[in-house]
């Protein structure tokens, strides 16, 4: 809000272009949604949009289909709170995908090391390199 108690629409209507739109303070955010909330998508949009922007290049194409996937899913939600559910379910599909492909990689690092070990060992006479002595138990 600005000064006088309005929302500066002027900085939600640049769709990211302009660096200077911030997020609102909660209760800010709290009145948009309440009497609002057309300012309030235009301000969703121009964050998602600055996000994008400043991201890198190779990153940006991914990130618009990410925010088409999550748009869709928002406009064929019957509620906000089906909205929320659908995303939420979104990024916990793609949190347990990463999963995953950490737990592949680290199986991969593992089998390296192994394989790498008994090339390692079958490359030497496996001669010790020191003379090994028990303990003895007194």
């Amino acid at each position: 809000m600005s000064s006088d108690g309005k929302h500066n629409t002027s900085l939600a209507n640049e769709t990211g272009r302009n660096s200077k739109v911030t997020l609102p303070d909660f209760d800010s955010l709290r009145d948009m949604a309440k009497n609002n909330p057309e300012e309030l998508e235009r301000l969703r949009l121009a964050l998602c949009n600055k996000v994008i922007n400043k991201a890198p290049s190779h990153a940006k194409q991914r990130l618009r289909g990410l925010m088409f996937q999550i748009n869709a899913r928002r406009k064929l939600a019957k509620t906000n709170m089906d909205a929320c559910v659908e995303i939420s379910s979104m990024m916990n599909d793609s949190l347990k995908r990463m999963q995953a492909m950490l737990k592949d990689l680290r199986s991969m690092q593992a089998e390296s090391i192994v394989l790498s070990t008994k090339q390692y060992k079958g490359s030497t006479n496996a001669q010790p390199l020191a003379d090994i002595l028990p303990f003895k138990r007194t």
